[in-house]
């Protein structure tokens, strides 16, 4: 890939100025000691990287002619060790300069995998960092801007949607996908849909290899000044032969309890949303309808769900389970939702054009009431998509 072979590049390029460098300057010293000469220089050796220039090393050499051989090779042999440093020197500022933006180990931006048609690529060439995943003529996308998968192809076949009014330059968190909701859901005393989605996540490469990608979100100053709490998420995303794979860990690393709501604000793709029906457990169900003011709570009606108006509804306690999404343009979409997922919740804002509102449907997988995570405790949901083309 083209990434790759810019950092090869690099990290040849870099070590061969170091040399051609020490080639020139020894040759400079050389003559100046075989002529007798007296000779101040400096030797100044930079560097850059797609990272941005890293500072320059100045070398002052002030050269008597009466040298002896004896220090004339010593100070060669510390120049020729000056120069390997400064080549190593830029292998680690670009190594560490990725774990410090992207990466929490190693700098690789593509890696092995576990078997000849799946692969887990870090793309770093458009405005927002991503990992790529291919497993056969399946593949994914996911960004780190919020950990955010956007896209998710079988066979060609897009099953999840990215609304045309989407911000992708890092402004706003990414509207469409799966997007994080963390540690809140909607409106509350935090920003709305907490601050997982808005943050940049670390990729693990360690275990991002042959079509799985996992990354980590801690807390820092930024979250603790929102929710005052110590945890670490993990989200591990797979793909599958068939299926895509996800699963979110939340860690609780403090000394004391913590609560957090949470869901994936899953946006999936439609051909046309009148033509669409949601399927699921959902008759009997407690149902929250949210375009009520105030919300209205009674019963879901039926197991088959579709959308004709504006649609805000929540499901309670459907989960874990199946949720199926038919669209007969393309197929059927199985969402399977387990662990501490319980709730789902439907949404489309019908007839808003500027959102894209005919081709998508989100159907979220959220846990709404407060999870209590104790001290060292963790809690895991689970949401595997599984389509069946038509």
């Amino acid at each position: 890939m083209a990434n790759s072979h810019n950092r090869a590049t690099g990290e040849r390029v870099l070590p061969a100025l170091a040399v051609l460098a020490l080639l020139h300057y020894v040759g400079t010293f050389g003559w100046s000691f075989v002529s007798g000469q007296r000779q101040s220089t400096t030797m100044t050796i930079g560097q850059s990287s797609r990272l941005g220039s890293q500072p320059a090393l100045e070398l002052p050499i002030d050269e008597p002619s009466s040298y002896s051989m004896a220090s004339s090779g010593l100070f060669l042999g510390s120049i020729a060790l000056a120069g390997a440093a400064i080549a190593t020197r830029a292998r680690h500022a670009q190594r560490d300069g990725l774990s410090r933006g992207l990466v929490a180990a190693k700098d690789g931006s593509s890696w092995g995998s576990m078997n000849g048609d799946a692969s887990s690529s870090l793309i770093t060439t458009d405005t927002l960092p991503y990992v790529k995943l291919v497993r056969g003529a399946d593949e994914a996308k996911v960004y780190l801007l919020g950990a955010c998968v956007t896209s998710y192809k079988t066979d060609g076949t897009e099953w999840l949607a990215v609304r045309p009014d989407a911000k992708m330059d890092g402004s706003k968190p990414i509207s469409g996908g799966l997007p994080h909701c963390f540690p809140q859901f909607g409106p509350g005393e935090i920003q709305q849909h907490g601050f997982a989605r808005n943050l940049t996540w670390h990729l693990l490469e360690e275990p991002s290899e042959g079509g799985t990608c996992v990354l980590e979100l801690r807390d820092c100053e930024e979250t603790r000044a929102m929710w005052p709490h110590n945890f670490r998420c993990e989200y591990r995303v797979e793909l599958q032969d068939g299926q895509l794979n996800t699963s979110l860990k939340v860690e609780n690393t403090s000394g004391s309890d913590f609560t957090f709501t949470a869901a994936l604000h899953s946006y999936y793709s439609v051909s046309d949303i009148n033509t669409c029906k949601i399927s699921g457990d959902f008759e009997d169900a407690t149902k929250i309808d949210k375009t009520e003011d105030p919300p209205k709570m009674g019963k879901g009606s039926s197991n088959t769900i579709e959308i004709s108006k504006f649609t805000e509804e929540i499901y309670k306690e459907i989960l874990p389970g199946k949720v199926v999404l038919a669209d007969p343009a393309k197929g059927e979409l199985e969402i399977v939702s387990g662990g501490g997922w319980r709730d789902v919740v439907v949404w489309n804002p019908y007839g808003d054009k500027g959102m894209g509102a005919d081709n998508f449907v989100c159907v979220e997988s959220a846990e709404l009431a407060q999870v209590k995570v104790v001290s060292k405790g963790v809690w895991e949901g689970t949401m595997n998509l599984v389509p069946k083309k038509k």
